[in-house]
């Protein structure tokens, strides 16, 4: 009798039969399948079966026969018959679960394995399904399959959710799981300033605040670009505040980690087209092309992971920002020529790409000329610092053609600015 009569492709089944003859004559085992799989011994009395590897469909039956004989041609051969089914088992996959995840990270990794009672040779593949949020363009993906393991690179150009099937399948059956990946943006804060600290060649070290955005400093409102560093200076002054100066752009910029960019993400391991990762700047998923102009901005906090960690937004791409950098009188100087500030702006924004955050431009140091008031040193600098500013001389300065090259783009190019304290 048979140990069990469900077998694998390829498996072996026990057989063993039992008999005698009452005049002691020698019996004889002949074993038959009707020609599928093989016996060990087709002549003994106890063999094994080996099933075929191939069968039709996911189950086949097959008859196995034993005939014994005694050599006595005048009595009949018993017959004995087993019933034997041999099945395709099908792989068995192991594969992720829904999976969530931040937007901050930068790729996603997820692994699948599967083994194979026969030891079938397994494929694998990845699949993005069409019903969830995020399409297959919008995410970069890389598959590696080896050993009966297989692992998926995932990095999402958006946050949102996909839909995501992973299959094995050994050339008769395919296992397929379903999963769903959430990548979430992280939570921005709608405005406000942030608190940071700039060491000082002296070893002290500098302590101010810098908008989270770019003015009016507000999580969805697009940038407000102006026409002079005057405009952005007195903006900022209505708040109590002013243009930030170089150093404190720079260090907002480049972050704890003093970053050459004010991202998260690495731009050299990113896509061309690399959607709301990185900053906005050309390749971005609201990129306007090759006809794009240099003040088209996207809204403040559209790109979740262009920071540094600092807590400021768009310090790299978006708009041209403006600040200040102060040029002291010489030490010999004996009229009030070159005393005075250079106004400064970022290279950075949405048409370029490379820009670092220590690439910044001076529209030149003031020169104090025509019939404008002469104030001293320190009072040309409150003059343009405080709240209690000279409005003769503010205005005066703004609307002079010779200081117009210090203050303004001589293309008219408008920049955007954020204010520090």
């Amino acid at each position: 009798m048979a140990d069990t009569t469900v077998v694998a492709r390829g498996g072996r089944v026990e057989l063993t039969v039992t008999a005698s003859d009452e005049d002691d004559d020698p019996l004889r085992y002949e074993w038959s399948a009707g020609g599928a799989g093989s016996f060990t011994d087709s002549l003994a009395s106890a063999t094994q079966w080996i099933a075929p590897t191939q069968i039709f469909g996911r189950s086949e039956f097959f008859l196995i026969s034993v005939t014994i004989t005694d050599s006595q041609p005048e009595t009949k051969d018993p017959v004995e018959t087993f019933l034997i089914e041999v099945v395709q088992r099908p792989p068995v996959l192991t594969a992720p679960g829904d999976t969530l995840v931040s937007f901050r990270e930068p790729e996603i990794v997820l692994e699948a394995s599967a083994t194979d009672q026969e030891n079938d040779a397994l494929t694998f593949e990845w699949e993005v399904l069409e019903e969830g949020e995020l399409s297959a363009d919008q995410l970069s993906l890389q598959t590696q399959s080896r050993d009966g393991a297989t692992t998926l690179r995932m990095l999402p150009l958006v946050p949102g959710e996909v839909a995501m099937s992973v299959f094995t399948t050994d050339g008769t059956d395919t296992v397929r799981s379903e999963f769903t990946v959430e990548v979430t943006a992280p939570d921005l804060p709608e405005g406000g300033t942030v608190s940071l600290s700039l060491p000082a060649t002296d070893g002290s070290t500098h302590n101010y605040e810098i908008d989270v955005y770019e003015y009016p400093n507000q999580k969805g409102v697009a940038p407000l670009l102006v026409d002079s560093w005057f405009e952005a200076q007195t903006l900022c002054l209505q708040r109590g505040m002013r243009l930030c100066s170089r150093g404190e752009w720079v260090n907002a910029c480049q972050g704890p980690d003093n970053r050459s960019v004010s991202s998260v993400d690495d731009r050299d391991v990113l896509p061309e087209e690399f959607g709301l990762r990185f900053c906005n700047e050309i390749g971005s998923g609201l990129w306007g092309g090759d006809d794009q102009n240099l003040e088209d901005v996207a809204p403040s906090g559209s790109f979740p992971n262009c920071t540094s960690g600092t807590g400021a937004y768009d310090l790299t791409g978006n708009a041209f920002e403006w600040m200040q950098v102060w040029v002291p009188p010489a030490a010999d100087a004996t009229t009030l020529e070159g005393v005075g500030r250079a106004a400064a702006f970022s290279f950075s924004s949405t048409i370029f790409s490379g820009f670092l955050c220590g690439q910044t431009s001076t529209l030149g140091v003031m020169q104090l000329q025509g019939d404008l008031p002469q104030p001293t040193p320190q009072a040309f600098i409150d003059s343009v610092l405080s709240e209690s500013a000279d409005p003769a001389f503010v205005d005066s300065a703004r609307t002079s053609p010779a200081y117009s090259d210090y203050f303004s783009d001589a293309s008219g190019l408008r920049y955007g600015f954020r204010c520090c304290r």
